[in-house]
């Protein structure tokens, strides 16, 4: 199954799934297909393609699909980081567990780890906005649409640091 049939059924199953706040984690159960790996494991760039599933199914569990499509919202990932720690083989069972960890006026920090038998194989960390037809929504658009407070937890130490490297990296720019 592509992932565009993944993202498929996660819309189809939002319909009929329990809606959560988007601030709750969430969790997917998958299974490694053979579109996933590249000789015998998840192959590293397809871990960040599996986070968008996580997010997305955020977004869908939270309601909002209807206001993405209404006011044309699509997500931009700025930084995304993962770090591994065992392999994902072909046809293995995992569970995949994605939450909103940090935000400011325009950038969503979401934490996705990946686990089999409880034990987590992957961890990654990507910042994301969402653009409409005027470029970037302000998180307090996005907040009151899915009936959260816009005010922000603490600044995790991880998104702290993660944003520092950020700014480094931009200076490296030509």
């Amino acid at each position: 199954m592509k992932l565009k049939l993944r993202l498929l059924w996660l819309i189809i199953a939002s319909f009929f799934r329990e809606r959560v706040s988007v601030l709750e984690e969430n969790v997917l159960n998958l299974r490694v297909l053979p579109n996933d790996i590249d000789f015998v494991r998840v192959s590293n760039d397809r871990y960040f393609a599996l986070m968008d599933l996580g997010r997305f199914d955020i977004t869908f569990r939270g309601g909002l699909l209807s206001t993405f499509i209404k006011r044309r919202w699509f997500p931009m990932a700025r930084v995304s980081t993962i770090r591994f720690r065992y392999p994902l083989w072909l046809f293995q069972k995992y569970r995949l567990r994605s939450r909103v960890i940090y935000w400011d006026s325009e950038w969503i920090w979401t934490e996705h780890h990946f686990q089999r038998r409880n034990r987590t194989v992957a961890t990654g960390i990507v910042k994301v906005a969402f653009i409409g037809p005027g470029g970037i929504v302000p998180i307090s658009e996005v907040a009151a649409a899915a009936g959260v407070s816009p005010t922000p937890p603490p600044v995790p130490t991880i998104v702290a640091d993660l944003s520092s490297i950020e700014e480094q990296i931009k200076t490296m720019q030509h």
